[in-house]
Order: structure tokens, then C-alpha cells, then sequence
């Protein structure tokens, strides 16, 4: 280990004197910038992929609540659909009990009838009875 730290043959001694040729300088200039920009390129990609998945989030959370409000609305109209059901069922319970309450009462007029009709009558003879002794 000590052997490559004290050898000079992979290090520039003079860094004021350029080692390569101008081409090659001007490739890796040119590399270097290439580089450069490829980095701030990546930092930009980065911050719109950010961006995107924050969008996509956004839209996400947007159809979570649509749907909840989706099952929220099919929840009320089986409650409206269930309700209509038991006012039509209660609807007919009281047509059935109007029309046995209309027979009902019709029985009762005819019974008042004759029973009124019987009173009288009753009432006339007994008066009629009196009247003759």
C-alpha cells in the first residue's frame, strides 16, 4: 500500500501544464458540460415526476370521494325504494280496512233502520195499548 501512495507514476506533477492533446481537452470539456446539463436535465425530470405523482394523488383522492359518494346516492335510493314499497303495502292495508269499515257501517245503517223502525212500532203499540184501557 505504501508502495502506490509514495509512486508519482499515476499523478500529474505540474497542474499547470495540460496532458492532453487540445482535441481531447475539448471532448472532455464537452463531456463535462454534457454532463452538467444531463444532471440539471435529471433534476428537472425528478421534480415533474414529483409533480406528476402529486397530480395523480390529487386525482386519486378525487375518485375515492366520487365513489364513496356513488355508494352514498345507490344507499339512498334502495332507502327511497324501500319506503315506497311500505307506503304502497300500507296504502292497501288501509283500502282493505276502508272498504270493510264502509260494509260494516252499511250493516249498521240497515240495523239502525230496522231497529228504529221496530222502536216505533213498539212505542206505537204500547201507547196505542194504554190509550185503549
Amino acid at each position: 500500500m505504501l508502495l502506490i501512495l509514495s509512486s508519482n507514476s499515476f499523478s500529474q506533477i505540474d497542474t499547470n501544464r495540460i496532458c492532453f492533446s487540445y482535441n481531447k481537452a475539448k471532448l472532455i470539456a464537452l463531456d463535462l458540460v454534457k454532463g452538467d446539463s444531463a444532471i440539471a436535465e435529471l433534476k428537472l425530470a425528478n421534480k415533474l415526476i414529483w409533480q406528476l405523482n402529486e397530480k395523480s394523488d390529487a386525482q386519486d383522492s378525487l375518485v375515492t370521494l366520487y365513489a364513496a359518494k356513488e355508494e352514498n346516492y345507490v344507499g339512498q335510493i334502495a332507502n327511497y325504494d324501500q319506503i315506497l314499497f311500505k307506503q304502497e303495502s300500507i296504502i292497501t292495508g288501509l283500502e282493505g280496512d276502508v272498504t270493510k269499515l264502509t260494509n260494516q257501517n252499511e250493516r249498521l245503517k240497515k240495523g239502525l233502520k230496522w231497529l228504529g223502525g221496530g222502536f216505533v212500532a213498539s212505542l206505537l203499540s204500547i201507547v196505542t195499548l194504554v190509550t185503549i184501557k
